[in-house]
């Protein structure tokens, strides 16, 4: 803490008059407070709110948490979370209210939309391997507010996804016993009539979380031996269901006298792949375990793309072997499958489903919940929620307060919310994510690094690069190419920042195509005049804004892997994340807009001031020292020892994260 001295006088005429001397004890004062402007208020602010956080790359790989997690494990972790939810709750209620047959073409539409996300997050997750996923990598490209929206509403997806979980596990379960356990419920507690809430309520889905938020307390090496089981036994149970419903199929079911093929039509085909969305958000799963993998550089890409095609080929596969078994009006919403199989007389059939939707649900329960702790351990940590969730346990290296805090609302989800409701709001927290980590893509390749030998406390360096010393190389990113030097007349901001504008203004005029297409569609094909030339200036405004970024130059940056064809791929990304986003259901906005509220309150009241950016607002920031690729050869512990006795930081870094330094102002956009 910085001390003011004063020295205390009196008055220069009574001094001269008296000709006595006065004592000048120190005494400790804060600064004399300087009075600003409302506009200088208001500048501070905003600046506060879009501050970046930076990466230090002698601390990337050093964690408080375990890096214990090899290609397998993270790889059967993603699968547990992303095909339990998809098959065993999405595809019976969505099929039957949202998309009839067509939700194969659902699937595949969402799928290939989380192919495109997941290249993004594959490259964000080589510039850092750390968890907090969307969220860290939102704060490191676009700033602090985004983050903490993206973070806030990646918590709830999480929240929800373990309620609706673990209230589908319970409706499979009650199955195999007749009914007893809703029935047993109903005459003790007798029927609920209150707005939003399920008819009954579910004190067995309670049980179910809760028995697994005592088996993840024990920490993540012991949880990902149950993960890597129930992933196993799920896939090969998907599999026999897609071979024995095929033998039971029958084509009628897809024809016209039986309500057709599209019996929504392409608008309830296109809202049931917003809704599918939500199957594939294990991949975030991928991100958030990064920091610990013992591997992440080369684990996450890998895995990354063997989940997306594990997962799109069983959606597809289990989701028209459904609709083909029986018609999709007759579809059980919480036991598709047990129920389609019984219609046939497949007993057998019946409980080795409820086996494997156990074991697939217990998957995604646990990816649930574990990407759920980690993000709001994170943002603990960065000091924008309240401290005690970032406390991570000395036994098992788990942030179990975080967990037990944020268990308990996912539990009173699934105690009082139906699987209808639940599924409703599922898909769009989970698409902002991707929308903002593919922008995040653009942004950052177009950012230069400075031309310095050493690595800048402003530089996001990837810790890929080797970092060797050498003679200052000059980056051009997000300068003009040669071609088009003489534009830097008209158009002189810093380098990569005109990148930022145009990816703004590029997810903004898409935003407004995709809503006026699907409001006006009809005025359009009716050839309106007014329709017309609305369409025209909002499609000349995307090719203007995505025009400039082409006119711009990369990055030179070296990583061991980067998303092909910068900026096309992740703005194709963007363009399909905001149709799935224009097709979500009202009440899902709604229900959205609430919970990002409440966000909003949280972190105006407390986050701002206590984010860790905010501690050293006047202190000098330490300046790293260089990081090699060798470095990654070293274990975890032995990383850890020789960096307490090698590795000296001055003292404001007591006060900070380890995992990053933080300089408040950034010169880069």
């Amino acid at each position: 803490m910085l001390k003011w001295t004063k020295r205390a006088s009196v008055p220069p005429d009574e001094n001269e008059s008296t000709g006595s001397r006065v004592s000048t004890p120190e005494v400790e004062e804060l600064p004399p407070k300087i009075r600003k402007t409302p506009a200088e208020v208001s500048k501070i602010f905003k600046s506060r709110l879009t501050r970046r956080k930076v990466l230090d790359p002698s601390d990337a790989m050093d964690t408080s948490l375990r890096r214990c997690l090899s290609t397998v494990d993270i790889t059967l972790l993603a699968i547990g979370h992303m095909v339990g939810s998809g098959v065993y709750v999405l595809t019976g209620t969505v099929a039957k209210n949202m998309a009839g047959p067509s939700i194969v073409v659902s699937f595949v539409i969402s799928g290939f939309a989380s192919l495109l996300a997941s290249l993004s997050y594959a490259e964000m997750g080589v510039r850092y391997p750390k968890c907090g996923s969307a969220y860290s990598y939102t704060y490191l490209a676009l700033g602090e507010i985004w983050a903490f929206l993206v973070g806030w509403s990646m918590a709830l997806e999480n929240a929800i996804g373990a309620a609706a979980t673990a209230r589908a596990c319970s409706a499979y379960i009650d199955s195999l016993t007749g009914g007893i356990i809703r029935n047993s419920t109903d005459e003790l507690v007798g029927p609920v009539d209150i707005v939003m809430f399920s008819d009954h309520l579910d004190f067995f889905a309670v049980c179910v979380l809760f028995l697994f938020v005592i088996y993840l307390s024990f920490g993540i090496k012991l949880t990902s031996y149950l993960t890597n089981i129930v992933s196993l036994v799920n896939v090969i149970v998907i599999i026999i269901i897609i071979c024995t419903g095929a033998y039971y199929s029958e084509a009628k079911n897809w024809s016209y006298e039986e309500g057709g093929f599209f019996p929504y039509g392409w608008s309830g085909t296109l809202a049931a792949s917003a809704t599918c969305f939500y199957a594939f958000v294990g991949l975030s799963a991928i991100a958030t375990a990064g920091e610990e993998t013992k591997d992440p550089q080369r684990t996450i890409p890998k895995a990354t793309i063997i989940v997306i095609s594990v997962a799109t080929l069983g959606y597809v596969g289990a989701s028209s072997v459904l609709t083909l078994m029986v018609n999709f009006k007759d579809i059980a919403d919480e036991s598709g499958f047990p129920e389609a199989f019984a219609a046939h007389g497949v007993e057998w059939a019946k409980f080795v489903i409820v086996i494997g939707a156990v074991c697939g649900m217990a998957g995604t329960i646990i990816g649930s919940l574990f990407s759920l702790t980690r993000i709001i351990y994170v943002m603990a940590d960065d000091g924008l929620l309240f401290t005690f969730c970032s406390k991570v346990n000395v036994t098992t290296k788990t942030p179990l307060r975080a967990m037990y805090v944020f268990a308990i609302i996912s539990m009173l989800l699934a105690f009082t919310m139906d699987i209808h409701s639940l599924v409703e709001i599922l898909s769009i927290g989970t698409l902002f994510a991707y929308m903002i980590v593919s922008a995040s893509v653009i942004i950052l390749r177009y950012r230069p690094k400075l031309p310095t030998p050493r690595l800048d406390i402003h530089e996001l360096t990837s810790i890929s690069e080797t970092c060797a010393v050498k003679a200052p190389v000059i980056d051009y990113g997000g300068q003009f190419k040669n071609r088009f030097k003489k534009l830097k007349t008209y158009i002189s901001l810093p380098p990569g920042r005109l990148t930022t504008y145009c990816v703004v203004s590029y997810v903004i005029s898409c935003f407004f195509v995709c809503a006026f297409l699907k409001t006006c569609y009809w005025y359009i094909t009716e050839c309106c005049w007014w329709a017309i030339t609305i369409l025209v200036i909002l499609l000349l405004w995307i090719i203007a804004s995505f025009g400039i970024i082409l006119l711009l130059q990369q990055s030179s940056q070296i990583l061991r892997y980067k998303v092909p064809l910068v900026p096309f791929i992740p703005a194709v990304s963007i363009l399909m994340n905001l149709i799935l986003v224009v097709n979500l259901q009202t009440g899902s906005w709604l229900r959205m807009l609430f919970w990002l509220s409440l966000g909003l309150c949280i972190y105006l009241s407390y986050g701002v001031e206590h984010s860790k950016l905010d501690i050293i607002e006047t202190s000098e920031p330490p300046k790293p020292r260089p990081w090699s690729v060798s470095d990654s050869a070293f274990s975890f512990d032995a990383r850890r020892k020789a960096g307490a006795a090698m590795r000296t930081k001055p003292p404001v870094s007591t006060t900070l994260s380890r995992e990053f330094l933080f300089a408040n102002v950034d010169p880069l956009p």
